[in-house]
């Protein structure tokens, strides 16, 4: 079997990463979706990953989207590199919105995005920002951030929830 491609971490990551988000009350039984900004392998790499999971009793599912204004149903969006000239347009119209913002492009965090993946060895570890995060109406737990490189600010309230 081949080695997982940067595709296939960053994916399970992802994943992973929604598990540990708190999200506005009344959607726990919606569907929950990951969208994939510009880059199609990582879009089927996800979809394999999510197919028949759940995070709690919610089902989940990926998609790619090809524009800004169609962020709209994303619980997850990750923005991949082959979207990095539109980033501002993606983070803009994903503001204030309950959605957990991703991506491996640099500056991400400077500019809006909530993580940012980084490569550290032959890893990939991350940095949060908390106020994009609040910002967005959803929290983190502290787990997560815990095995975050770094984080940046402060939630909502002061606390690292």
């Amino acid at each position: 079997m081949p080695p997982p491609t940067q595709f296939d971490v960053q994916a399970v990551y992802l994943f992973d990463f929604a598990k540990f988000v708190r999200w506005p009350a009344g959607r726990e039984h919606d569907t929950l979706t990951f969208c994939i900004a510009g880059e199609r392998r990582y879009a089927e790499s996800l979809a394999r990953i999510v197919e028949g999971e759940h995070i709690g009793e919610r089902p989940l599912s990926a998609r790619i989207i090809e524009r800004p204004e169609n962020v709209s149903g994303c619980d997850v969006l990750f923005i991949s590199d082959a979207a990095k000239d539109r980033l501002d347009e993606f983070l803009a119209a994903s503001a204030r919105r309950p959605m957990l913002t991703v991506s491996d492009i640099p500056a991400f965090l400077e500019r809006g995005g909530m993580i940012k993946f980084l490569p550290v060895g032959n890893r990939i570890r991350f940095s949060v920002d908390l106020r994009s995060v609040s910002q967005g109406g959803i929290s983190l737990s502290s787990e997560l951030l815990k095995v975050a490189v770094s984080v940046n600010g402060k939630p909502a309230g002061g606390g690292g929830q």
